[in-house]
């Protein structure tokens, strides 16, 4: 991941994003783009509600951890390695960022793929190993199903606790990173290349 200085010596990161064509004409218009909930609903249809739900969770951790105002309530995707961005794909823009490093989260995207699928996120295999032996002694079969159904309240708690592990950089279940950051700016684009 490269770390940059900007001219006032602060640290921004280098990161690659692909978005709508309509992102850019925001960025050059406003100067300014963000996430609004028709966009996530308009993209994932009938998965939508489960991808909010757990984006309000993100949102809310993160606020404790970072500062991020009022109205940014979705996270923007980006990528912490050129070669792992997204593939071209038809009205499509990529972005190369600069962004400012407080205004950036970066995780294990394992760690992620634990929440988003509402599974418990281990500290480690044995711990993993472990909760899936007490699943087996409750009979649970589909573990989202702690998540998704109100049946175990109990399990539930401690499957939302683990979640906070995405913030522990001690804890690492792979090497390939994602950053989110809740917002773009125009001014921390580098460069876009836009397909048509």
């Amino acid at each position: 991941m490269q770390k940059i200085k900007n001219e006032n010596g602060d640290p921004e990161l280098k990161v690659w994003t692909r978005q709508h064509k309509n992102v850019l004409k925001i960025l050059k218009e406003k100067g300014l783009y963000k996430v609004k909930e028709r966009y996530i609903r308009k993209k994932l249809d009938d998965c939508a509600d489960i991808y909010l739900d757990v984006y309000k969770w993100l949102r809310n951790q993160a606020a404790k951890r970072m500062e991020i105002r009022e109205e940014l309530r979705y996270p923007i995707w980006l990528s912490t390695e050129e070669e792992l961005k997204l593939p071209a794909a038809e009205g499509m823009v990529f972005f190369e960022l600069e962004i400012p490093r407080n205004k950036i989260m970066v995780f294990d995207i394992l760690k992620w793929d634990y929440i988003v699928n509402y599974l418990y996120l281990p500290k480690n295999k044995e711990d993993r190993k472990r909760f899936k032996e007490k699943l087996k002694k409750y009979n649970i079969n589909v573990e989202s199903d702690i998540y998704l159904q109100n049946f175990y309240p109990r399990l539930k708690q401690e499957m939302t606790s683990s979640w906070e592990r995405l913030f522990d950089s001690d804890i690492k279940l792979s090497d390939k990173k994602v950053a989110i950051s809740w917002e773009l700016k125009e001014e921390w684009v580098v460069d876009y290349e836009y397909r048509d």
